[in-house]
């Protein structure tokens, strides 16, 4: 059964990465897949090659399936912000809805369908902004009777949204300020050096200190009083963390890799949209600062070392 949504793929210089997800989306059969391709680096020697490697990859594998191919390949490199962030403005500029998969993440097939379904099943409710299909959590939220749980946590390992969510992305985290006054970052976590530590990423998101738009989409969610689906199983693996050519995911995380899953259907809807302030919590450790590197983070921040 064909993939019912469109699918957005976001590649660079990695060729061999661009194959083995792309297999996969060829295996779902999605009718139209939109691929941005960031230019090389000029400073970066052997990137153009690697560019180029890709797109041949892209181009070779797309000719193997009955599928509507759009693309938007750069021909200077515009950084992973402006470059994701462009990416998307380009697809839901022309879609109400789709599939979002980068280069690095191979999904388990059940994880079309289960975006699918949520897209259709949420598409005019307007809390709703964010579907992800990574779960590094799993363990804890496997057993759960539902297939999936309500979050604010914007998991964008293999995700899915809409066109009426993505106009409310704020690249330049617009309100920030005032956030901040009115304590609203304990309605995520509600550990205080947790608080502080999102405080303080998208303090130096807002003053373009990192490359991330996922933190700038993270704050969008959050001062929209959106929520995000989070699958209760993990169902897609990132192939690429930990990895030299990586672009913000250098560090070890032995969470990180967990294998792809296999969803359960029919799925099972939960009722009770109030997100579980321990299961809050567990995402954060392992999405953003386990434990005791977040402590040890918190003294140096105090200590204004950080």
């Amino acid at each position: 059964m064909r993939c019912e949504a469109p699918i957005l793929f976001l590649v660079f210089n990695r060729p061999d990465h661009t194959r083995l997800a792309l297999e996969r989306i060829r295996q779902a059969q999605p009718c139209r897949l939109y691929v941005h391709c960031d230019g090389a680096r000029a400073q970066v020697a052997g990137e153009q090659e690697k560019v180029e490697a890709v797109r041949a990859v892209v181009r070779a594998l797309t000719l193997e399936w009955d599928v509507e191919v759009f693309t938007l390949y750069r021909e200077q490199n515009a950084g992973l912000r402006a470059g994701v962030s462009g990416a998307l403005d380009w697809f839901f500029g022309a879609e109400p809805y789709g599939i979002v998969l980068e280069d690095d993440c191979v999904p388990d097939l059940s994880f079309f369908p289960f975006c699918s379904e949520l897209l259709e099943k949420y598409r005019d409710d307007e809390q709703i902004m964010h579907i992800g299909g990574s779960n590094l959590v799993e363990a804890v939220t496997a057993d759960k009777p539902a297939s999936y749980v309500f979050s604010r946590f914007s998991f964008v390992w293999g995700w899915a949204g809409w066109r009426r969510a993505w106009k409310k992305m704020s690249a330049d985290l617009d309100g920030l300020d005032g956030f901040v006054r009115s304590g609203r970052i304990s309605d995520l976590v509600k550990d205080p050096m947790a608080q502080a530590y999102m405080l303080d990423k998208f303090r130096a998101t807002k003053a373009r200190e990192n490359n991330s738009w996922a933190y700038a989409w993270f704050y969008s969610i959050l001062i929209n009083n959106g929520l995000c689906l989070v699958s209760s199983r993990n169902l897609v693996q990132n192939t690429g963390v930990g990895e030299a050519g990586a672009t913000n995911t250098t560090g070890a995380n032995p969470a990180a890799r967990r294998a792809a899953g296999q969803m359960l259907f029919p799925l099972l809807h939960p009722v009770d949209r109030t997100p579980d302030p321990d299961l809050e919590q567990q995402f954060f450790y392992v999405s953003q600062k386990r434990r005791l590197r977040l402590y040890l983070w918190y003294v140096l921040h105090r200590l204004g070392l950080r």
